[in-house]
């Protein structure tokens, strides 16, 4: 979303921390039919220029990503317990070179994100060690 002059009235926050061990084990259950189902092909083609670790880093850092929009939208995931959740590919991560991920909404998170009047969205990602965490701030203007 662009930048605005207006000042900011109010904002909605979310965070979200991912063991990345734990997603270690379910590309070894089921291999990248897991990733496939909760990444965009945009988001699986970042993740995959990288060598299977790397590959987990940065498939658990967007999946923070995510995890933390659906909170500041007030929905939380489809399939994690929330009736009124978004569903993962309708929040696309998208990387950008020496840069912090932007983000594209699509369906029921861009619908939810204008009922909330979300003009912005600024992102933070950190990784250490064995976890990747995530803070998002929705900016109401």
């Amino acid at each position: 979303m662009t930048s605005s002059s207006q000042p900011i009235i109010d904002l909605r926050l979310g965070t979200d921390i991912v063991h990345i061990p734990r997603l270690t084990g379910a590309y070894l259950r089921f291999g990248s039919a897991f990733f496939e189902r909760i990444l965009t092909e945009g988001e699986l083609g970042y993740c995959r220029n990288a060598h299977i670790t790397s590959f987990l880093d940065k498939a658990a850092g967007r999946i923070a990503i995510k995890e933390a929009v659906s909170k500041a939208l007030g929905t939380g995931m489809n399939e994690l317990g929330w009736g009124e959740g978004v569903a993962w590919k309708d929040i696309e991560v998208q990387s950008k070179p020496k840069a912090m991920p932007g983000l594209v909404l699509h369906g029921s998170a861009q619908q939810r994100a204008n009922e909330l009047s979300i003009a912005e969205w600024r992102i933070t990602l950190s990784h250490d060690g064995d976890y990747a965490t995530a803070t998002v701030a929705g900016l109401i203007r």
